[in-house]
C-alpha cells in the first residue's frame, strides 16, 4: 500500500514538473508588453532610476571595475572594460549586424538619468572601450583613478532596439588598484 502511494506521489511530482515545464516553453512565442517585460525583470538585479522606467529591455547581470589611470586620463579618453565582463555581461546582447571592431554607437546613463552617447568599441583589436563621451562622464562625476568603483549594467533599449549601458559609482579611501588574478583559459 506504502508502494503505491509513492507512485502516486511521483506521478503528481511529474504531472506538476510537466505543466511547469509546458508553461516555460510556450514562452518562447509570447510577446510581452513593456509592463510584463519590466515585472519580469524585477527578479534581475537591473538599476532602478525613474527616468529609466520603460526604457530597459534585455539586461546584463551588473559587473564592477576599479578606475585605473588610464581610465581617468583625459588624453586616453576612454574606460576600458574586461574581456570576461565584455563575453559576460556585452556579447550575449548584440545583434548579428553590429560590429565592435568598426564601434557602436551607445547611450550611457548616470544614476540620475543623465544621458551620455558614446561608442563601445574594440580598440586595436585587444581592449574593449567605451569612448567618445567618457571624459565628460568622468569629469561630470570626479572620478577618481583607484578610489571609484564602477557598476555597470548593459542592457537594450525597449523601444529602440539600441544598446543601453548604466554606471553608478561608489567611492573608497583605498588608493591602491586592486590585482585581479588572471585565470588561466
Amino acid at each position: 500500500m506504502e508502494q503505491k502511494k509513492a507512485k502516486k506521489i511521483d506521478h503528481e511530482e511529474y504531472k506538476e514538473i510537466y505543466g511547469a515545464a509546458l508553461c516555460i516553453s510556450s514562452f518562447k512565442h509570447l510577446i510581452l508588453s513593456p509592463e510584463s517585460a519590466m515585472n519580469l525583470q524585477a527578479t534581475i538585479d537591473i538599476p532602478r532610476v525613474p527616468s529609466l522606467n520603460g526604457l530597459i529591455g534585455r539586461c546584463s547581470q551588473p559587473f564592477e571595475k576599479q578606475l585605473t589611470e588610464t581610465d581617468v586620463n583625459s588624453k586616453q579618453c576612454r574606460l576600458s572594460i574586461n574581456k570576461v565582463d565584455v563575453e559576460n555581461a556585452v556579447m550575449p546582447l548584440l545583434k548579428e549586424e553590429e560590429d565592435v571592431e568598426k564601434g557602436i554607437r551607445v547611450k550611457v546613463y548616470d544614476a540620475n538619468g543623465k544621458e551620455y552617447p558614446m561608442t563601445f568599441k574594440l580598440w586595436a583589436h585587444k581592449l574593449h572601450v567605451l569612448k567618445e563621451g567618457w571624459i565628460e562622464f568622468c569629469t561630470d562625476h570626479a572620478l577618481l583613478a583607484h578610489q571609484d568603483f564602477l557598476k555597470l549594467w548593459v542592457f537594450r533599449n525597449l523601444p529602440t532596439q539600441d544598446l543601453c549601458f548604466f554606471i553608478t559609482s561608489r567611492r573608497l579611501q583605498e588608493f591602491q588598484p586592486i590585482k585581479k588574478r588572471r585565470l588561466n583559459a
